[in-house]
């Protein structure tokens, strides 16, 4: 199953609120994803096609081989976050994939 997975310093509060937005954009455009939230320190453990995270955080991780990151300037708007969402070429990806099952 595709997984995105979003990174917080601490794997808690910042995380927790960035995946409900993300598990709401996944939600109103029915994909299949699987949505998941840890620390800095594990994030490089859990393998993920996408990677979500505030800037900072997306900086100092560990390049992960291939795996497209986002790193959010805004990790409370959630118009934003669905904008850059909808920016990211995995995202674009699984939308066409999408339309092509239709």
């Amino acid at each position: 199953m595709k997984k995105i997975l979003v990174v917080c310093t601490s794997g808690l509060g910042t995380s927790l609120a960035m995946r409900l937005s993300i598990e709401r954009f996944i939600r109103e455009r029915n994909l299949k994803v699987k949505v998941e939230h840890a620390d800095m320190g594990s994030a490089n453990f859990i393998e993920a096609d996408l990677i979500i995270g505030a800037k900072q955080v997306i900086s100092c991780l560990s390049k992960q081989n291939d795996i497209e990151t986002i790193g959010l300037e805004d990790i409370v708007r959630r118009r934003y976050i669905e904008e850059q969402l909808l920016n990211c070429d995995t995202i674009q990806t699984w939308l066409k994939e999408k339309e092509g099952l239709r």
